[in-house]
């Protein structure tokens, strides 16, 4: 009955995973370790969740022409291949070295919150697509998607935008496509070793189907700089409540301050889309 309520949750985050160019294990993972699951289970069903977003997120982007599909597989596929790796990783230290996914986590989110926030003010420069950019991003991704429960999007979206020169638009849809296929990565590395409750998961990818498809469309409301923005916004919700999770620890009231941020963000953000979604403008880059 419960698990049910995961439902709008995945609704929600699907519309910031479409809008985002992110899978959304960055909102499900501590939610889902809070309702005390292990991290490898936190993880997996993340991964499960991601797959939902990015399928029905990257669809949608493709229909609006924002998926570079060369890029996407060739970042998805060597995301696809390192997140097996990562995945080994998360099993072995489960239950024991928890903690130090959140600290490495934050240090990865502090970096992307600041370059983001550097580059919202003047648009990227157009370089020339590189396969070896591509790969390196996709492998980078992988290895942190199965690490941290995530599809990789956090990482791919300012790597296409600042290495790349890809628009903020595109660099969404096209960090939908490759996440899709890193997203499938890791969770294939996860479920031969995992038992998973697969309620759930399946309620959160009911709505992830609801939410991503909105939220993809909602970005031709958003010029370029606005979305990188929010982006960098999403990051520094998740490393104030990374912190308070962390602090936990030792006063474990903070666990509950901590879904707060989260929490405050996602209404904000709500809210944000709302008011864009009725204005009569619509800004296709």
């Amino acid at each position: 009955m419960w698990s049910l309520l995961f439902i709008p949750l995945g609704a929600v985050v699907g519309a910031l995973s479409g809008f985002f160019g992110i899978g959304g294990g960055v909102i499900i993972v501590p939610v889902l370790l809070f309702n005390g699951y292990s991290a490898a289970e936190a993880v997996a069903t993340s991964l499960l969740f991601v797959v939902g977003t990015s399928l029905a997120g990257a669809k949608k982007h493709s229909s609006l022409g924002n998926v570079a599909w060369s890029t996407g597989l060739t970042v998805g596929l060597a995301g696809a291949i390192t997140a097996q790796l990562s995945s080994r990783l998360v099993l072995s230290i489960s239950g024991t070295y928890d903690w130090l996914l959140n600290v490495f986590y934050l240090l990865i989110l502090s970096y992307f919150a600041v370059t983001l926030l550097k580059k919202t003010s003047k648009p990227p420069k157009r370089k020339k697509s590189g396969l070896a950019a591509s790969f390196f991003i996709g492998a980078i991704a992988g290895l942190l998607s199965a690490l941290l429960g995530i599809g990789g999007g956090f990482i791919i979206v300012p790597l296409l935008v600042s290495w790349l020169g890809f628009s903020t638009h595109r660099a969404v849809g096209t960090s939908l496509a490759a996440v899709l296929f890193i997203s499938l990565g890791g969770l294939i590395g996860y479920l031969p070793s995992l038992s998973l409750d697969y309620v759930a998961p399946l309620a959160l990818v009911t709505g992830a189907f609801i939410g991503a498809p909105f939220g993809a469309a909602l970005t031709n409301r958003y010029r370029d700089h606005e979305i990188s923005r929010r982006l960098a916004w999403l990051y520094l919700a998740v490393i104030a409540s990374i912190v308070l999770d962390l602090g936990a620890t030792w006063w474990t009231p903070l666990s509950y301050a901590s879904l707060s941020i989260l929490a405050v963000f996602l209404v904000g953000i709500s809210i944000d889309f709302s008011k864009r979604f009725s204005s009569p403008n619509h800004f296709s880059r």
